[in-house]
């Protein structure tokens, strides 16, 4: 338990109003969660989600990131995660690498195919083999990131002796994952996030984490190599209910004490990083002392 890191999700639109939220908002609430303890913040990647009552739009999050690194010092930011068919490799590259250098090592760079299809129709980006996409952009990612030459010639990834400008090490790189082949590109990478914002059972977390050490043994990596995350929905001291959402998480309720306890919970079962979602929506508002109600969790734990 004394090196678990607890981090939370920040919120980037108005769910009442349908209003993104604008980047000097997002990064206050990076500011509070540093200051109440938290050690991570989180974005997401959606240029709109669909809603029963119409479209959440939201700002880019690489740039929101960068608010919220000049914004804070001390507290890691990243990416729930990037979707990768909007950005194509190389400039995904260059973005991360200086999100890298502007936090001084605080970044985190989470990547994930992309789900959610009514952005993709709205974008005219393709809704096939988004495994096999994301799959043959890993290697020159990271080799890009690592200030070397990147070379790609395959069905879905074409480089030759790409290059970007590198001030800083390499970001830590993670993969949302849950399937089998996701879970071997997870193997290769620096952490892994199981983003099914689940709730008090962590059952489908340890079958997806028992995934993953298959992965890494058929790699040849060891097991500690790979940061194991976890995202948790969780409402802190009380329930407010979410109207026309797309998804209904089971979602952990209750006390500070009884958040801990679900949270030492996946702790128990291998997360060495939880990430809180304090909504009963993982993409849903947050009451607006939501992060001075999580502070007693973080003492307790």
């Amino acid at each position: 338990m004394r090196s678990l890191k607890v981090g939370v999700t920040l919120k980037m639109y108005d769910y009442a109003t349908y209003r993104p939220k604008a980047l000097a908002e997002i990064a206050q609430q990076a500011r509070l969660a540093e200051e109440v303890g938290f050690d991570s913040v989180w974005v997401m990647d959606h240029v709109f989600i669909q809603r029963a009552g119409g479209r959440v739009l939201s700002h880019e999050p690489m740039v929101c990131l960068a608010a919220v690194a000049a914004a804070t010092t001390q507290i890691s930011l990243g990416s729930l995660v990037l979707s990768h068919a909007f950005r194509h490799a190389g400039q995904l590259a260059r973005e991360a690498a200086a999100l890298a250098d502007l936090s001084a090592g605080r970044f985190i760079l989470g990547v994930g195919t992309g789900w959610h299809r009514p952005e993709f129709d709205a974008l005219g980006l393709p809704f096939d083999h988004l495994v096999s996409r994301l799959e043959a952009a890993v290697e020159p990612l990271q080799r890009l990131l690592k200030g070397e030459l990147a070379s790609a010639d395959g069905r879905w990834l074409h480089m030759f002796e790409a290059s970007i400008a590198v001030t800083a090490p390499s970001p830590a790189l993670w993969i949302a994952a849950e399937g089998p082949r996701m879970l071997a590109l997870a193997a290769r990478a620096d952490g892994w996030n199981h983003a099914y914002w689940g709730g008090d059972d962590t059952g489908r977390f340890k079958a997806a984490m028992g995934g993953l050490h298959a992965a890494l043994d058929r790699a040849g990596r060891d097991r500690h190599e790979v940061e194991v995350s976890a995202s948790i929905a969780c409402v802190v001291d009380g329930w407010r209910e979410i109207q026309g959402g797309f998804r209904e998480p089971e979602v952990a309720v209750g006390s500070p004490e009884r958040i801990a306890e679900v949270i030492g919970a996946y702790a128990q079962a291998g997360a060495q990083h939880v990430i809180l979602s304090l909504s009963p929506d993982p993409y849903g508002e947050i009451d607006a002392d939501a992060f001075e109600k999580a502070a007693p969790i973080l003492r307790l734990l």
